[in-house]
């Protein structure tokens, strides 16, 4: 299914939200609803991409705020940016181990 680049900007918003699909359905124009449910399950898709890139935005804004407030000497901000500081790093490195498992290091070509 196609979907035009004002769609997309709301799929970016939606992430930016945190909407879940019913919510969406609910707020967005959806002319094949079945269609859109498989592109929003799929990883690989316009959909998810622009969604997840919502909610990407939404943890950067959001992070930025908590460190400022941090560095300010808001003690609960400093506890709670720490805590996202260290789910995002744990996050990273299981995002690194998939890729490792997906694909194989040629040791080899690392020594060049």
């Amino acid at each position: 299914m196609n979907y035009n680049d004002e769609f997309l900007k709301k799929m970016v918003q939606c992430g930016t939200l945190g909407y879940p699909i019913s919510k969406i359905l609910n707020v967005c124009d959806v002319p094949d609803v079945e269609q859109f449910i498989r592109d929003f399950d799929n990883p690989n898709s316009i959909i998810a991409f622009n969604y997840q890139k919502g909610s990407d935005i939404s943890d950067f804004l959001l992070d930025g705020k908590l460190y400022e407030m941090a560095k300010n000497g808001d003690l609960q901000a400093m506890k709670k940016y720490e805590e996202r500081k260290k789910a995002n790093i744990a996050k990273g490195i299981a995002e690194a181990r998939e890729r490792n498992l997906r694909t194989p290091i040629n040791r080899k070509q690392l020594n060049k």
